[in-house]
This record gives C-alpha cells, sequence and structure tokens, in this order.
C-alpha cells in the first residue's frame, strides 16, 4: 500500500516521528511520535496548503511510503463517527484523544483517519513504534513546489 507525505527536505524520511513530539495535531496530543501522510497526493497537496503560512516553502519534496498490505495492520474511523465539530479550528480534545490512544495502543501500524478539509479524503497516521514499522519503504521521490496561483 502507498502512502504519501509532502516535507520539507529535511525532515522527508524522518523515521521518528518527531513533529509530534513538539507540537500537537488534530489526531494526536503534543509529546505523541506519530507520522502523518496522506492516501493519495492530492490530499497531501491540500493539507500542506493549509498548514503553510502564506509564504510557501521552496524546500519541498515529495515522499512515497510503502506499507505492508496487511488489512489487519491497519484501523480506521469514519467522518459519520465523529462528534459535531470534529474538523473545525481548533481541533477537538477528542479527536486529539482518540489518535493518540491508537498511537500508545500499538496494536495497528496506521491508523486512517478522514481530511478535515476532504471528509471523503482520508489521511494516514502511522505509527513509528510499531514491530512492523520496520517493514515500511520511505523514498523521496523528486523535489515539490507549489503552483503559485495557489497562493494570493
Amino acid at each position: 500500500m502507498q502512502a504519501w507525505r509532502i516535507a520539507k527536505r529535511q525532515y522527508a524520511t524522518d523515521r521518528a516521528g518527531t513533529g509530534g513530539l513538539y507540537a500537537e495535531g488534530r489526531w494526536h496530543e503534543r509529546g505523541t511520535p506519530v507520522i502523518y501522510c496522506g492516501a493519495s497526493v492530492e490530499i497531501c497537496a491540500l493539507e500542506s496548503l493549509a498548514h503553510t503560512g502564506p509564504v510557501l516553502p521552496d524546500d519541498l519534496v515529495l515522499v512515497e511510503f510503502v506499507l505492508p498490505d496487511e488489512d489487519k495492520l491497519y484501523r480506521d474511523i469514519n467522518a459519520a463517527d465523529l462528534p459535531p465539530g470534529w474538523a473545525g479550528s481548533p481541533p477537538l480534545r477528542q479527536t486529539k484523544a482518540a489518535g493518540t490512544r491508537f498511537l500508545r495502543d500499538n496494536e495497528a501500524l496506521a491508523l486512517f483517519v478522514p481530511s478535515a478539509i476532504v471528509v471523503e479524503a482520508r489521511n494516514l497516521l502511522i505509527n513509528p513504534h510499531h514491530p512492523r514499522f520496520a517493514d515500511v519503504s520511505i523514498e523521496v521521490l523528486r523535489d515539490f513546489s507549489f503552483d503559485p496561483r495557489l497562493r494570493p
């Protein structure tokens, strides 16, 4: 199975989930190692735009994650099962708690979650502490830049 990430080059192949240690996200509490990916390059681009300031970084790369194709390694959260306002800002305590619990329980490699930007699209929280994470390959495919028309 493939997953995608758009990241600054210096963080692109981080296998420790370091970002989660220093910042919280919609699906995790600060101090929790996690690697966020998208199920498509397109949702990665939208997520990156949503989390980037007015100046687009010039050191981005497209990263491909190849994960084992075994259903038992994955869990899913559906948007229909989430509380009202789950996609709002700031993120709800409930979504942070659900993702953090998944990561700490260490029962599966990745959790599929709906994107707050396009609820039909899916993101993945990859658990770098899961034993099968050793089977995940991470490769920088190319430099990535946004079309300048996407910013005013």
